[in-house]
Protein backbone atom coordinates (compact mmCIF):
# COMPACT_ATOMS: atom_id res chain seq x y z
CA UNK A 1 0.00 0.00 0.00
CA UNK A 2 1.47 3.49 -1.01
CA UNK A 3 1.40 5.15 2.77
CA UNK A 4 1.53 8.46 1.02
CA UNK A 5 -1.24 9.29 -2.02
CA UNK A 6 -1.06 12.83 -3.15
CA UNK A 7 -4.50 12.61 -5.15
CA UNK A 8 -4.94 15.65 -7.60
CA UNK A 9 -8.98 15.71 -8.24
CA UNK A 10 -10.71 17.08 -11.74
CA UNK A 11 -8.66 15.74 -14.29
CA UNK A 12 -10.46 16.31 -17.46
CA UNK A 13 -12.15 19.44 -16.17
CA UNK A 14 -9.96 22.11 -17.93
CA UNK A 15 -6.20 21.98 -19.99
CA UNK A 16 -4.94 23.97 -17.17
CA UNK A 17 -6.19 21.59 -14.86
CA UNK A 18 -4.91 18.27 -17.08
CA UNK A 19 -1.33 20.06 -17.36
CA UNK A 20 -0.80 20.97 -13.86
CA UNK A 21 -1.36 17.12 -13.10
CA UNK A 22 0.59 15.76 -15.54
CA UNK A 23 3.82 17.91 -14.52
CA UNK A 24 2.87 17.46 -11.02
CA UNK A 25 3.05 13.34 -11.87
CA UNK A 26 6.13 14.10 -13.85
CA UNK A 27 7.89 15.56 -11.10
CA UNK A 28 7.24 13.07 -8.78
CA UNK A 29 5.03 15.26 -6.71
CA UNK A 30 1.72 14.01 -7.72
CA UNK A 31 0.80 10.05 -7.43
CA UNK A 32 -2.59 9.74 -7.95
CA UNK A 33 -5.71 11.74 -9.87
CA UNK A 34 -9.38 11.79 -10.42
CA UNK A 35 -10.74 11.66 -13.76
CA UNK A 36 -13.88 13.48 -14.82
CA UNK A 37 -15.70 11.25 -16.89
CA UNK A 38 -17.61 13.60 -18.35
CA UNK A 39 -15.15 16.61 -18.52
CA UNK A 40 -14.81 18.76 -21.70
CA UNK A 41 -11.09 17.88 -21.68
CA UNK A 42 -11.75 14.30 -20.89
CA UNK A 43 -9.88 12.74 -24.38
CA UNK A 44 -7.18 15.26 -23.93
CA UNK A 45 -6.59 13.69 -20.39
CA UNK A 46 -6.98 9.95 -21.53
CA UNK A 47 -3.98 11.20 -23.83
CA UNK A 48 -2.11 12.09 -21.34
CA UNK A 49 -2.47 8.96 -19.07
CA UNK A 50 -1.25 6.74 -21.46
CA UNK A 51 2.02 7.76 -21.31
CA UNK A 52 2.06 7.69 -17.52
CA UNK A 53 1.48 4.16 -16.50
CA UNK A 54 2.32 4.73 -13.01
CA UNK A 55 0.05 7.68 -12.36
CA UNK A 56 -3.02 6.17 -10.19
CA UNK A 57 -5.96 6.83 -12.09
CA UNK A 58 -9.60 6.53 -10.66
CA UNK A 59 -13.00 8.20 -11.29
CA UNK A 60 -14.28 11.75 -9.81
CA UNK A 61 -18.30 10.46 -9.92
CA UNK A 62 -20.41 13.40 -10.51
CA UNK A 63 -23.73 14.59 -10.62
CA UNK A 64 -23.51 18.40 -10.57
CA UNK A 65 -21.16 19.78 -13.13
CA UNK A 66 -21.07 19.63 -16.80
CA UNK A 67 -23.34 17.40 -19.14
CA UNK A 68 -24.28 14.02 -18.20
CA UNK A 69 -23.28 10.33 -19.78
CA UNK A 70 -26.77 9.43 -19.61
CA UNK A 71 -29.58 11.82 -20.13
CA UNK A 72 -32.08 11.90 -17.68
CA UNK A 73 -34.65 14.32 -16.27
CA UNK A 74 -34.16 12.81 -12.94
CA UNK A 75 -31.24 15.21 -12.84
CA UNK A 76 -30.82 16.68 -15.96
CA UNK A 77 -32.45 19.64 -18.03
CA UNK A 78 -33.88 19.68 -21.24
CA UNK A 79 -30.43 19.77 -22.74
CA UNK A 80 -28.74 17.07 -20.39
CA UNK A 81 -26.68 19.12 -18.30
CA UNK A 82 -27.17 18.22 -14.96
CA UNK A 83 -29.54 20.94 -12.66
CA UNK A 84 -29.19 19.32 -9.03
CA UNK A 85 -27.29 21.08 -6.30
CA UNK A 86 -25.81 19.36 -3.54
CA UNK A 87 -29.35 20.42 -1.13
CA UNK A 88 -31.27 18.27 -3.85
CA UNK A 89 -29.48 15.49 -3.89
CA UNK A 90 -29.54 15.22 -0.44
CA UNK A 91 -33.33 15.27 -0.87
CA UNK A 92 -33.84 12.96 -3.40
CA UNK A 93 -33.34 9.26 -1.99
CA UNK A 94 -36.58 7.49 -4.05
CA UNK A 95 -35.96 3.97 -5.83
CA UNK A 96 -36.11 5.63 -9.12
CA UNK A 97 -33.32 8.14 -8.84
CA UNK A 98 -31.34 5.67 -6.69
CA UNK A 99 -31.56 3.35 -10.01
CA UNK A 100 -30.82 6.23 -12.47
CA UNK A 101 -27.88 7.69 -10.38
CA UNK A 102 -26.31 4.17 -9.94
CA UNK A 103 -26.63 3.77 -14.30
CA UNK A 104 -24.87 7.41 -14.61
CA UNK A 105 -22.04 6.42 -12.41
CA UNK A 106 -21.91 3.22 -13.94
CA UNK A 107 -21.44 5.20 -17.61
CA UNK A 108 -19.12 6.84 -16.11
CA UNK A 109 -16.73 4.32 -15.01
CA UNK A 110 -17.09 2.20 -18.15
CA UNK A 111 -16.40 4.83 -20.39
CA UNK A 112 -12.49 5.70 -18.40
CA UNK A 113 -12.48 1.66 -18.79
CA UNK A 114 -13.40 2.10 -22.65
CA UNK A 115 -11.37 4.68 -23.64
CA UNK A 116 -7.68 3.88 -21.58
CA UNK A 117 -5.39 2.67 -23.74
CA UNK A 118 -3.38 0.09 -22.11
CA UNK A 119 -3.92 -2.17 -19.16
CA UNK A 120 -4.67 -0.22 -16.07
CA UNK A 121 -6.52 -1.01 -12.80
CA UNK A 122 -8.74 1.46 -11.41
CA UNK A 123 -7.60 2.34 -7.70
CA UNK A 124 -10.19 4.36 -6.31
CA UNK A 125 -13.65 6.27 -6.41
CA UNK A 126 -14.47 9.70 -5.02
CA UNK A 127 -16.30 12.62 -6.20
CA UNK A 128 -16.96 16.18 -7.25
CA UNK A 129 -18.22 18.35 -4.29
CA UNK A 130 -17.96 14.67 -2.07
CA UNK A 131 -21.53 13.92 -3.52
CA UNK A 132 -20.69 9.75 -3.08
CA UNK A 133 -20.91 10.46 0.60
CA UNK A 134 -24.14 11.76 0.77
CA UNK A 135 -25.40 8.76 2.95
CA UNK A 136 -28.18 7.30 0.18
CA UNK A 137 -25.60 7.43 -2.84
CA UNK A 138 -22.76 5.88 -1.04
CA UNK A 139 -24.35 2.38 -0.74
CA UNK A 140 -24.21 2.88 -4.72
CA UNK A 141 -20.86 3.81 -4.76
CA UNK A 142 -19.70 0.95 -2.70
CA UNK A 143 -21.95 -1.61 -5.01
CA UNK A 144 -20.19 -0.56 -8.05
CA UNK A 145 -16.87 -0.32 -6.29
CA UNK A 146 -16.92 -3.96 -5.64
CA UNK A 147 -18.52 -4.85 -9.19
CA UNK A 148 -15.29 -3.24 -10.84
CA UNK A 149 -12.52 -4.16 -8.47
CA UNK A 150 -11.74 -0.73 -6.91
CA UNK A 151 -10.05 -1.21 -4.01
CA UNK A 152 -10.72 2.68 -2.45
CA UNK A 153 -13.44 4.71 -1.94
CA UNK A 154 -12.30 8.08 -0.24
CA UNK A 155 -14.07 8.89 3.38
CA UNK A 156 -13.24 12.53 4.67
CA UNK A 157 -11.88 11.05 8.42
CA UNK A 158 -9.99 14.02 8.94
CA UNK A 159 -8.99 15.09 12.32
CA UNK A 160 -10.27 18.25 13.71
CA UNK A 161 -7.86 18.44 16.74
CA UNK A 162 -4.89 16.79 14.48
CA UNK A 163 -5.23 18.83 11.68
CA UNK A 164 -5.75 21.89 13.93
CA UNK A 165 -2.17 20.64 15.97
CA UNK A 166 -0.31 20.33 12.69
CA UNK A 167 -1.48 23.37 10.97
CA UNK A 168 -1.79 25.71 13.86
CA UNK A 169 -4.38 27.56 11.19
CA UNK A 170 -7.60 28.93 11.23
CA UNK A 171 -8.82 30.36 8.19
CA UNK A 172 -10.88 27.35 8.07
CA UNK A 173 -13.37 29.08 10.22
CA UNK A 174 -13.91 32.51 7.69
CA UNK A 175 -13.85 30.31 4.15
CA UNK A 176 -16.86 28.16 5.41
CA UNK A 177 -14.33 25.00 5.62
CA UNK A 178 -15.69 23.96 8.92
CA UNK A 179 -19.05 23.79 7.89
CA UNK A 180 -18.12 21.35 5.33
CA UNK A 181 -16.26 19.50 7.58
CA UNK A 182 -18.69 18.76 10.17
CA UNK A 183 -21.32 17.93 6.89
CA UNK A 184 -18.70 15.23 5.24
CA UNK A 185 -16.98 14.06 8.92
CA UNK A 186 -20.55 13.24 10.01
CA UNK A 187 -21.76 11.48 6.30
CA UNK A 188 -17.93 9.57 7.03
CA UNK A 189 -18.63 8.51 9.87
CA UNK A 190 -22.00 6.97 8.93
CA UNK A 191 -20.93 6.10 5.86
CA UNK A 192 -18.39 3.42 7.24
CA UNK A 193 -20.67 1.80 9.37
CA UNK A 194 -21.97 0.84 5.91
CA UNK A 195 -18.56 -0.36 4.30
CA UNK A 196 -14.88 1.26 4.95
CA UNK A 197 -13.21 0.76 1.54
CA UNK A 198 -10.61 3.16 2.18
CA UNK A 199 -8.15 0.65 4.14
CA UNK A 200 -6.87 2.42 7.30
CA UNK A 201 -6.02 5.54 5.55
CA UNK A 202 -6.42 9.38 6.37
CA UNK A 203 -7.95 11.94 4.76
CA UNK A 204 -6.24 15.53 4.42
CA UNK A 205 -7.53 19.00 3.23
CA UNK A 206 -11.20 19.56 3.93
CA UNK A 207 -10.35 22.20 6.65
CA UNK A 208 -7.07 23.06 4.04
CA UNK A 209 -8.76 22.74 0.81
CA UNK A 210 -6.59 24.43 -1.79
CA UNK A 211 -3.83 26.41 0.74
CA UNK A 212 -1.76 23.31 1.84
CA UNK A 213 1.11 24.81 2.72
CA UNK A 214 4.84 23.16 1.89
CA UNK A 215 6.08 22.71 6.11
CA UNK A 216 2.29 20.82 6.16
CA UNK A 217 2.98 18.68 3.22
CA UNK A 218 6.12 17.96 4.15
CA UNK A 219 4.65 17.17 8.17
CA UNK A 220 2.30 14.74 6.57
CA UNK A 221 4.55 13.04 4.53
CA UNK A 222 7.17 12.35 7.54
CA UNK A 223 4.22 10.84 9.85
CA UNK A 224 3.90 7.00 10.02
CA UNK A 225 0.49 7.57 9.44
CA UNK A 226 -1.48 6.32 5.53
CA UNK A 227 -2.82 9.57 3.99
CA UNK A 228 -4.74 10.66 1.30
CA UNK A 229 -3.58 14.54 0.71
CA UNK A 230 -6.04 16.29 -1.77
CA UNK A 231 -4.96 19.04 -3.96
CA UNK A 232 -6.52 20.93 -6.84
CA UNK A 233 -3.51 22.29 -9.09
CA UNK A 234 -4.17 23.86 -12.10
CA UNK A 235 -3.14 26.78 -14.46
CA UNK A 236 -5.19 29.82 -14.85
CA UNK A 237 -4.09 30.81 -18.56
CA UNK A 238 -4.85 28.58 -20.47
CA UNK A 239 -8.42 27.80 -18.61
CA UNK A 240 -9.50 31.87 -19.28
CA UNK A 241 -11.26 31.34 -22.20
CA UNK A 242 -12.59 28.49 -21.34
CA UNK A 243 -16.23 27.88 -21.37
CA UNK A 244 -17.44 26.82 -17.29
CA UNK A 245 -21.00 25.38 -16.14
CA UNK A 246 -21.14 27.90 -13.33
CA UNK A 247 -18.87 31.27 -12.40
CA UNK A 248 -18.26 29.47 -8.82
CA UNK A 249 -16.30 26.91 -10.47
CA UNK A 250 -14.61 29.30 -13.06
CA UNK A 251 -13.34 31.85 -10.25
CA UNK A 252 -12.19 28.03 -8.14
CA UNK A 253 -10.24 27.16 -11.30
CA UNK A 254 -8.78 30.22 -12.57
CA UNK A 255 -7.93 31.36 -9.09
CA UNK A 256 -4.22 31.77 -7.94
CA UNK A 257 -4.26 29.42 -5.71
CA UNK A 258 -4.34 26.47 -8.82
CA UNK A 259 -0.94 27.39 -8.97
CA UNK A 260 0.10 28.32 -6.33
CA UNK A 261 -0.62 24.73 -4.72
CA UNK A 262 1.24 22.73 -7.79
CA UNK A 263 4.27 24.60 -6.82
CA UNK A 264 3.71 23.42 -3.14
CA UNK A 265 3.80 19.68 -4.02
CA UNK A 266 6.74 20.11 -6.72
CA UNK A 267 8.47 21.81 -3.97
CA UNK A 268 8.54 19.13 -1.34
CA UNK A 269 8.56 16.51 -4.27
CA UNK A 270 12.25 18.35 -4.68
CA UNK A 271 13.42 18.07 -1.42
CA UNK A 272 12.76 14.48 -1.05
Amino acid sequence: MDRIIVNADDLGMTPGTNKAIFEGFDKGAITHTSIMANGDYFAEAMEGMADRRGLGLGIHLNLTYGKALIDNSLYCDEKGFFNLGYLALLMRRDEAFLLAVEREFEAQIQRVLEEKKEERTLTHLDSHRHIHLIPHLYPVVVKLAKKYQIGRVRLVNESLIESLLLTKRYNFILNGGIVKYFLLRGFSLWDARHADLYRGRKFYSILYTGVIGADILQKLKDSPQAYEIMVHPGYSEPDREVFFYDRAEKSYRISEDRERELKTVLLVAKKA
